[in-house]
């Protein structure tokens, strides 16, 4: 690898990588090339970087879209385990643990249950993690292992949950055809075989060197403009300035369509936004919102979103008011929840407040 890459190899570089390796691959929009390219470089220049990296998700709208051969290339690159995604908290604990005790530059869950919600709290903390510490398997010791992984998943139509949505990035594919696999004209034909070839595999991480020299060689400019993205900002500054040095645009610009994916905050959206609708800005224990579930038949108010039980029906005040106060003050868009305690009857009431109410609830 040369020092400091010439002009022309450069240019060689930016076309086979740009317009030759990915060229042919249904991005949805420029952001989701944009964002695999951050993702492709971030196992290679995170020694520099020494910064937190987000989820790397690869999603597409069918079947045959070139979901695992974009993570294929990222760990015939630097080296990585496939593993099988579990909704068992304690599994994918044990899965993580197991896999940082072994060398790799990418663990990917490859081909997630179609249709599947990305929600973990395990996996929430390890991706704000930079140290991964677990009992080791089979005995009672504590593990602490550094957390120098990029993490991928791919799967159809998947979406996120709970904090999984802020710690994501997306690269969505839509090949808009009925039988992606009859695809044919690309720039490198049968991609998913050659680039099993080492020599080819050599290719790609020469090319993509090249780049990254020559980003550093500049002083490794950093963006300025990227969206905060809470730990994974220093990220996001770095390889945005990488991607802006080589005249990448659209880095991060499908941000919000990824939150709109996060169901977790689209169903309780609904909720607050019927509770709004019904009740205003009136305070109401958790009991007397729980009634209000059961007054009507039909149609029903709620239209659908009054949380239930795993049988459908509506759950207990109880649980109701431990559901709410894990939500006291977060918004969900313009919407958001408020509690106080009532001083007759020393019993939290709650009431939602959206972002244009000029009202102010009773206490």
């Amino acid at each position: 690898m040369p020092e400091r890459p010439t002009p022309e190899q450069v240019a060689t570089a930016r076309e086979f990588l740009f317009h030759c390796f990915l060229r042919d691959f249904p991005w949805r929009s420029h952001a989701d090339k944009a964002n695999y390219l951050a993702l492709l470089a971030t196992p290679i220049i995170r020694p520099f970087t020494r910064c937190l990296s987000p989820f790397g998700l690869i999603e597409a709208s069918m079947p045959s879209s070139g979901k695992t051969i974009l993570t294929g290339c990222v760990g015939l690159l630097v080296g990585q385990r496939v593993l099988t995604w579990t909704d068992s908290e304690d599994e994918l604990r044990k899965s993580i643990t197991s896999v940082l005790a072994e060398q790799g530059g990418a663990v990917v869950f490859d081909n997630v249950v179609e249709g599947h919600v990305i929600e973990s709290a395990v996996l929430a903390r390890l991706m704000t993690e930079r140290t991964w510490t677990d009992r080791r398997l089979g005995s009672n010791t504590a593990a602490s292992f550094p957390n120098d992984r990029l993490w991928l998943a791919t799967g159809n139509n998947l979406r996120t949950g709970g904090d999984m949505a802020s710690r994501t990035v997306w690269v969505r594919l839509d090949p808009d055809c009925p039988r992606p696999e009859a695809r044919t004209g690309f720039s490198i034909p049968n991609l998913d075989t050659w680039i099993l070839d080492p020599r080819n595999q050599a290719v790609v991480l020469w090319h993509l060197l090249v780049l990254i020299l020559d980003w550093t060689a500049a002083g490794a400019p950093t963006a300025t403009s990227v969206p905060a993205m809470r730990q994974f900002t220093r990220w996001a500054q770095h390889l945005g300035g990488f991607l802006e040095h080589h005249e990448v645009r659209g880095f991060l610009d499908n941000a919000e369509t990824g939150r709109a994916l996060d169901d977790t905050a689209a169903e309780w959206r609904a909720f607050l936004l019927a509770w709004h609708n019904l009740h205003g800005s009136q305070p109401l224990t958790a009991q007397q919102v729980r009634d209000s579930a059961d007054t009507f038949v039909t149609p029903d108010p709620w239209a659908g979103t009054f949380p239930t039980t795993a049988v459908g029906k509506p759950i207990t005040p109880k649980s109701l008011g431990c559901r709410l106060t894990g939500q006291i003050d977060r918004w969900r868009d313009d919407l958001v929840l408020r509690s106080a305690l009532d001083s007759h009857t020393r019993i939290n009431t709650y009431w939602v407040e959206r972002a244009d109410d000029n009202t102010t609830p009773r206490k």
